[in-house]
């Protein structure tokens, strides 16, 4: 089979279909997608939202929980109760009505069935303020984040332990911070570095230890500015940077931004890979045009991938095989088309918020239920009739959106279908744009409730040094330093425990709210998006890579980059 160009019904540029694309798709007995790539990795991305909570009660047990649905009329329950048998999973359900598009009546069951509260699976303890968490303890405001413990205000964090401020890490410990980075102690302000101990502003570093404003490290101990010194030199030097100072930070930061510039990048983040093209893989292999892939083998299209395999257009998946257009999917998922949060369940279509369920289409919050269709119970014979018999009427009364776009058979929810607004969502993380642009498009727009003037301090009350700063503060509310942008929560509190990290650690109290903090540092990522470039070192090879062709950095390819840096 050959490679074929089809254009894009929602951003209508042309995108090619290779052969490798058309055999998965014939594997998964689906047809060829009508968006393109980006558009149908921002079409998941509208209905996942991380970090837009709010207070709700459940609706069995009255307990007050934190959740990420905001109150549209629809009930949340509490993990114990949705869990429970205290309530009737098929109430909503409905027989299916052949003159209505698939697609309209799965959406009146979905604003009716019960929803719970939370993204979480195995054993979460203490992380009432956190959502999409795997075996996770003592976290808060903490999103996507598998086997961690005491994280504060970061987000896809794996393996982690005692670190705030952190974005798509590692296995680090007590570190604040860090970007892109794995297996990092004690380490703050760091950004694409691996194994490193007590250092501080670095980037692309490897196995080094007490490092101070570097670049382009390997196996280095006692640099300072890349100049290495004696332990006894970098420390009278050390001595000297002021760290608990949040002024002095804020010069740092952008004597580091400017060491970024000057610095030599590799054209993409990849370690232990093999066949792969992407951002942010490790231990890897068979991988294309995905991003922050972690032990994944054949995966294709995809963001933020472990231990996995046999994915195409997939997102947050974890233990999951053979998957195409589903969002987080967990716990042994197999075999899903187009699912949202549908855990441990296999052989499933066109479901939401699922859990240990098997052959079902089109079903919203059941839980060990098998051979159902829009959460109404079929007998095996009369649920696999059924089923050949709806997928021939989605194509042929598809569902059409207040856009015009055509949903039939095989393509992902409907845009205008997500629970979340655009600006709730990871949409706006990765591709942000106004309230009135998502409207054109057809995007949902949430209009936040502006908060009241809480009794607050301003930081420009306080020391500047965390030295000179007591633990009264934990009591205070804060005003933001840039309240007023688009995401800022305006108001920020500092926890306890937090408050003594940042003392043991000597290091400046934040003045911006989380959410300021996270999208500042979602600048020091590079978009989803791959460029063909060639390399800045003049040997005339070409990559892919995340950095456009008019972007001012060093991007060398791989060949160019090992001579110079290891």
């Amino acid at each position: 089979m050959n490679s074929e160009s089809r254009n894009c019904q929602n951003c209508h540029n042309d995108f090619l279909i290779e052969p490798d694309d058309f055999a998965f798709y014939e594997k998964m007995k689906v047809p060829p997608p009508t968006f393109c790539p980006e558009c149908r990795f921002l079409r998941r991305l509208c209905w996942r939202n991380n970090r837009s909570l709010f207070k709700r009660s459940c609706g069995l047990c009255d307990k007050s929980l934190v959740s990420f649905y905001k109150d549209d009329g629809v009930p949340v329950y509490c993990e114990s109760c949705y869990s429970s048998d205290a309530w009737d999973m098929y109430q909503h359900g409905v027989d299916f009505d052949f003159s209505l598009p698939f697609l309209q009546q799965l959406e009146i069951v979905l604003n009716k069935q019960p929803r719970v509260f939370s993204v979480r699976y195995g054993t979460n303890i203490n992380s009432d303020y956190s959502n999409s968490i795997v075996n996770s303890k003592n976290l808060y405001l903490t999103f996507s984040s598998i086997e961690s413990e005491d994280i504060f205000y970061s987000e896809n964090t794996d393996r982690s332990k005692n670190c705030l401020d952190c974005l798509s890490v590692r296995e680090l410990q007590y570190c604040y911070w860090n970007v892109n980075s794995e297996k990092n102690h004690n380490c703050h302000f760091m950004h694409e570095t691996r194994a490193c101990l007590d250092s501080y502003f670095l980037f692309d570093c490897v196995n080094c230890s007490n490092c101070f404003m570097s670049s382009n490290l390997r196996n280095q101990s006692y640099v300072f500015y890349n100049k290495k010194l004696s332990k006894e030199e970098y420390e009278k030097e050390l001595s000297r940077i002021y760290l608990d100072s949040f002024k002095n930070v804020e010069l740092y930061k952008k004597e580091f931004n400017l060491l970024l510039k000057n610095s030599i990048h590799k054209y993409a983040q990849i370690t232990a890979s093999v066949n792969v093209s992407g951002d942010i893989i490790n231990n890897s292999k068979n991988i294309k045009d995905s991003f922050d892939i972690s032990e994944s083998e054949n995966v294709v299209d995809s963001y933020r991938s472990v231990k996995s395999k046999e994915l195409m257009d997939c997102g947050w998946v974890l233990n999951g095989e053979l998957e195409y257009e589903s969002m987080t999917g967990s716990g042994g998922s197999y075999n899903q088309v187009s699912c949202f949060m549908c855990i441990a369940s296999k052989d499933i279509q066109y479901s939401i918020s699922c859990k240990n369920c098997s052959d079902c289409f089109g079903c919203v919050g059941l839980k060990n239920a098998k051979y159902c269709i829009l959460n109404k119970q079929y007998s095996k014979e009369d649920y696999f009739n059924l089923l050949d018999k709806i997928k021939n009427q989605m194509t042929q009364m598809p569902y059409i959106d207040q856009q015009g776009r055509v949903y039939r058979y095989g393509e992902f929810f409907p845009l205008e279908m997500s629970l979340f607004g655009y600006n709730e969502s990871l949409a706006y993380d990765f591709f942000p744009i106004t309230k009135e642009s998502a409207l054109v498009n057809g995007y949902n727009w949430f209009d936040r409730p502006e908060r009241d003037n809480l009794s607050s301090k301003n930081w420009n009350e306080l020391n500047d040094s965390t030295k000179e700063i007591t633990d009264s503060i934990i009591k205070e509310i804060f005003l933001c330093h840039s309240s007023g942008s688009a995401q800022c929560t305006k108001f920020f509190s500092i926890q306890a425990n937090e408050f003594l990290f940042y003392k043991q650690k000597n290091l400046p109290l934040p003045r911006f709210c989380p959410n300021c903090r996270h999208y500042e540092r979602l600048k020091y990522r590079n978009p989803m998006r791959l460029y063909k470039r060639e390399c800045t070192n003049g040997c005339g090879r070409s990559f892919e890579t995340t950095y456009a062709p008019d972007r001012p950095e060093k991007v060398y390819c791989e060949q160019c980059y090992q001579q110079e840096v290891l």
